[in-house]
């Protein structure tokens, strides 16, 4: 087991990761709403990424790079885990609330679970399965709430291009477990973000009309989105996720939708109603049954 001070530490680093998580969908909903493109955002932000991780990758691990086929399953997860999860995932927050979409992506372990389940024959135990409906049900309600059959259309859109990336993210993690075992998770962060800008790079030009220049502040976001959110958190994650058990990591993580709703509202003066805020537990609620362990529930 790690000293006190070092688990103490892993604590810390996990609290912060969630935290400055959370508020990305803030800073993103704030970059947007300033008339910064979405795909121009999400390409510069993994540019910027990739500058600050290949220096990191060339000291610790100047021999590593991917070769053969690994090419392709590599450019694949940049397109996947980068490309066409912000393409949906920005554009979505363009429409919708930073709020709704936080807690829309709290569902990717539930659709990870169910799609193992599917395609792998993953077997999930009752308190999981239950997870996985509660989840849903939560996510139905957020998309669609009760009672507002004339609300925004594109609020619908932004909540089912979250959706999108959701799926997005689900396909990256399918592609990316056999590069696990030959690549350090730093390496693929390096080589997804970039590829992922590049991916990005052709379809953030037809952009071109909607570029115009944003103030300071709002270039500190996007560096922040870029450095804190894209390459320091994963090693904060990475070094509490050594130092922690899964669990406990994965606890922390389920406050990320919490950190990114709370955001919404105190600095954007989003508004969540009653159905809502229980269409929230209901998916906050569905994650966390679908981390607990098969051990746990044999108890």
């Amino acid at each position: 087991m790690p000293p006190i001070h070092s688990r103490l530490i892993s604590h810390v680093a996990i609290l912060f990761t969630v935290l400055f998580w959370g508020m990305s969908f803030v800073s993103t909903k704030i970059i947007l709403n300033a008339g910064f493109p979405p795909l121009t955002l999400a390409c510069v932000r993994f540019a910027v990424a990739s500058l600050v991780l290949f220096p990191i990758v060339k000291i610790k691990e100047p021999d590593t790079r991917p070769k053969g086929r690994s090419w392709f399953k590599v450019m694949l997860g940049g397109f996947l885990g980068v490309s066409a999860y912000f393409f949906f995932e920005n554009n979505g927050i363009k429409l919708t609330s930073a709020s709704s979409a936080a807690l829309i992506i709290a569902t990717i372990p539930v659709f990870t679970l169910a799609a193992e389940s599917i395609f792998f024959r993953h077997k999930i135990h009752l308190l999981q399965a239950g997870g996985i409906a509660l989840s849903l049900i939560g996510v139905f309600f957020l998309i669609h709430p009760p009672g507002q059959r004339d609300a925004n259309p594109g609020h619908l859109l932004g909540n089912l291009l979250m959706l999108g990336a959701c799926i997005s993210w689900v396909a990256y993690i399918t592609v990316s477990k056999t590069l696990r075992s030959s690549f350090s998770g730093v390496v693929l962060t390096a080589y997804n973000a970039l590829f992922g800008s590049l991916f990005l790079l052709p379809v953030s030009l037809l952009e071109y009309r909607s570029w115009t220049w944003v103030s300071t502040s709002v270039w500190l976001h996007i560096l922040y989105l870029s450095v804190i959110c894209s390459a320091v958190c994963y090693f904060l994650y990475l070094f509490a996720l050594a130092m922690l058990k899964p669990t406990v990591v994965a606890s922390y993580i389920n406050l990320i939708p919490v950190v990114g709703a709370i955001g919404g509202v105190i600095l954007l003066n989003e508004m969540m109603d009653v159905a809502q805020i229980l269409a929230a537990l209901g998916v906050i609620s569905g994650v966390v049954l679908v981390h607990v362990p098969r051990s746990s529930h044999l108890k």
